[in-house]
């Protein structure tokens, strides 16, 4: 080839590795051009090298911010990187138990003889580790044998140099200031990370994607536990305040607000209502079309008092086939007209159970606590009851409410909680 055309490909070369492109033959030779040539191949490889290690670092970068896979980004780490670092094992173990041990929790290796497995952990009373999490820095071992002679006692220096190991690179995980564990680059072959300036940068950069990905990991996962421990929480609130048939606020509960609205009531000077329900005609139903049927009953009547309740209005099973509706704050005719919706919203259709359709209607007394005199709990609930009665002997499924001029029935006792 001429020189002019040799001197015209080289530049050509150098055009295309300027754009990324390393495909381009480059001639070499002995004289002045030809070592032009190698030199500028030479550049070409190492720009290569270093085009590669970008781009594997970008897409660990990707994977990191994409999705929360751990395991994902270190096989990824351990199958793009192999090249630029010269391992034979790449190695994640996490401080665990608020810093006393170390933890391999990934591993993953070109031979099949591992002493140190997944799972294992060391404590950080390990003199070798001290040194290292002290630190704070990369650290790398050329000379296995060198660094057992140094810590005779570690437990893991003893267990990487019988597995074979020779060299070391171990980087922390840093985030917040804070060690999270560490990546161990190990290889069975003596001084393999001898030019600590060769692999300075990259090992850093991976170390401090996987520690930005750790510590999303693991407030992730604390959120999720956090959740977990809310739902069982709730859950178990739940089975503490609520009817197990029906769902609804069983007697404790519904007692338990019946206290705190009449004290709402008093500081705030409202009025509060006390809706004593009971079904019509239920031992009939249960002798009828049997338990079951009944129960079936219980748990659709509950539901239909539930949904046609507002947003302050308080039902719970009082007992048997009766509940209780605690409604504040309301004068006597809005306690009414929230009565005469829980009883229509009942009534409007029979209830399917045990392949039949069974008519249902409910009776239900109110009694209105105005005053101050009257904003007694136990006081209430005997007049509701009362104006329950009433209701039931003027012919069931209707509303009664009860006077509020029996002052002389106030009871001191409260009711059970």
């Amino acid at each position: 080839m001429k020189r002019n055309d040799r001197i015209l490909v080289l530049q050509k070369a150098a055009e295309a590795m300027a754009r990324g492109d390393f495909t381009l033959d480059i001639p070499v030779g002995d004289d002045e051009i030809g070592h032009l040539g190698k030199s500028l191949k030479a550049l070409s490889d190492y720009l290569q090298r270093q085009s590669e290690r970008t781009q594997s670092l970008y897409r660990i970068m990707l994977e990191c911010n994409l999705n929360l896979h751990l395991i994902d980004v270190l096989n990824h780490i351990f199958e793009s990187f192999k090249q630029h670092l010269s391992y034979d094992r790449i190695t994640l173990a996490l401080l665990e138990s608020e810093g006393n041990k170390l933890k391999l929790h990934w591993s993953r290796a070109c031979y099949q003889r591992l002493v140190l497995n997944i799972g294992q952990s060391i404590p950080m009373s390990d003199k070798a580790l001290q040194t290292i999490l002290n630190s704070r820095e990369m650290l790398i071992i050329n000379d296995l044998n060198s660094h057992l002679e140094e810590f005779p006692a570690s437990r893991l220096t003893q267990a990487i140099f019988r597995e074979g190991i020779r060299s070391c690179l171990i980087c922390p995980l840093l985030a917040t200031g804070k060690v999270l564990g560490f990546v161990f680059f190990s290889s069975r072959k003596k001084n393999v990370f001898k030019d600590s300036n060769l692999y300075q940068g990259l090992p850093l950069q991976i170390a401090s994607q996987l520690s930005a990905l750790i510590e999303k990991t693991q407030l992730y996962r604390g959120v999720k536990q956090n959740k977990q421990l809310m739902a069982q929480k709730r859950s178990l609130e739940q089975r503490v305040t609520h009817d197990v048939l029906t769902g609804l606020l069983n007697r404790m509960a519904i007692f338990d607000i019946l206290h705190k609205q009449i004290q709402r009531a008093k500081r705030g000077g409202y009025g509060i209502a006390v809706i004593m329900i009971d079904i019509d005609h239920f031992k009939n139903i249960n002798d009828t079309y049997g338990h079951l049927a009944g129960d079936a009953v219980l748990c659709e009547i509950a539901g239909r008092l539930s949904q046609s309740a507002r947003v302050h209005e308080y039902i719970g099973r009082y007992g048997g086939e009766e509940f209780l509706a605690i409604i504040s704050p309301y004068d006597r005719d809005g306690a009414i007209k929230a009565a005469e919706r829980l009883r229509a919203a009942v009534a409007c259709k029979a209830i399917q159970a045990d392949h039949s359709l069974i008519p249902v209607t409910i009776s239900l007394g109110v009694a209105i606590g105005s005053i101050p005199d009257i904003l007694d709990a136990n006081l209430l609930l005997r007049r509701a009851d009362k104006a329950l009665y009433s209701a039931k002997h003027r012919g069931r499924n209707r509303v009664e409410i009860a006077s509020e001029n029996s002052a002389e029935e106030r009871c001191v006792n409260s009711p059970e909680k």
